[in-house]
């Protein structure tokens, strides 16, 4: 039996599937625009404020690797079990204020009830010279969350 060899880069630093693109479009506080970070398949770090979305960005990636029953948002900032939910990131959930009329705690938010949110992420493999796209379409149908899965071996966007 002959050895088989396989063809590689010759520098393994970037082995396996890296995110090279991530996209989203409504998405918590990112509002009516296409939103995009690119580390093309290298370390990334994020920095900013409290409350500048980086633990928001993160949970779109989240949204996107992991099964919705496993997902505990804003983990990255150390939130508890039910702090943030898929329903308020797509209507853009960002304060509460309290209802004068009935003294609780209402979620103000950016979008109304007819809002839908895009997430996207393309993972490049330099080792095979392959690409992965994972994306998700959410949208709320009378308060009932709705979503579409989509992974293609090709290069997509939102655009």
């Amino acid at each position: 039996m002959s050895n088989l060899s396989f063809e590689f880069e010759s520098d393994d630093t970037k082995a396996g599937f890296r995110l090279h693109k991530l996209e989203f479009f409504n998405w918590g506080t990112f509002d009516n625009k296409i939103w995009s970070i690119e580390p093309h398949s290298d370390n990334a770090l994020l920095t900013g404020d409290i409350g500048s979305g980086k633990s928001t960005i993160v949970d779109a990636i989240t949204t996107l690797i992991v099964p919705s029953q496993k997902i505990i948002f804003n983990k990255a900032a150390g939130a508890e079990n039910k702090e943030r939910t898929l329903k308020s990131y797509i209507l853009g959930e960002y304060k509460n204020e309290l209802d004068n009329e009935t003294q609780l705690s209402k979620a103000i938010t950016i979008r109304g009830k007819d809002s839908y949110a895009i997430l996207l992420a393309r993972f490049e493999n330099e080792g095979y010279q392959e690409t992965v796209t994972i994306a998700q379409f959410l949208w709320l149908d009378k308060s009932e969350l709705k979503r579409v899965f989509i992974v293609s071996k090709k290069p997509l966007t939102i655009y």
